[in-house]
């Protein structure tokens, strides 16, 4: 398999593992946490930003720059609520997710996904 499509195997294993009877969230969490720390996240996100700034200009689907960066610093926020309201054991209930209904569906379709191959790979064992 050429390389660039292991890269991209890469980010579609998440949607895909929490469908696993092995997957706990918990454990996620804390094994982020344990291995990055804010300001390693902070250098991985300006480093991959510089990175997609350099392909945007050989790539056919450029994403605007500003949108890109705007974006990655969105993620950042996040994570960082996530570890805060974790930290401060601040009571997550009161949140409404917008999305919830999408995001939902589309781990719905990663399920079936999941199962698919589960499958094949249950029948060729």
């Amino acid at each position: 398999m050429k390389t660039i499509y292991e890269d991209l195997l890469h980010l579609d294993r998440p949607f895909y593992e929490i469908h696993e009877d092995s997957y706990d969230p918990l454990k996620c969490i804390e094994s982020f946490w344990d291995n990055y720390p804010l300001a390693t996240i902070r250098e991985y996100f300006y480093a991959l930003d510089l990175k997609c700034q350099t392909l945007r200009s050989v790539a056919k689907n450029k994403p605007e720059p500003v949108k890109q960066t705007l974006s990655l610093a969105d993620i950042l926020r996040a994570l960082m609520a996530y570890f805060l309201i974790h930290s401060r054991q601040i009571d997550t209930d009161q949140i409404k997710l917008s999305t919830l209904e999408v995001n939902m569906q589309e781990i719905q379709l990663t399920k079936k996904i999941h199962d698919f191959f589960q499958s094949i790979n249950h029948t060729n064992t």
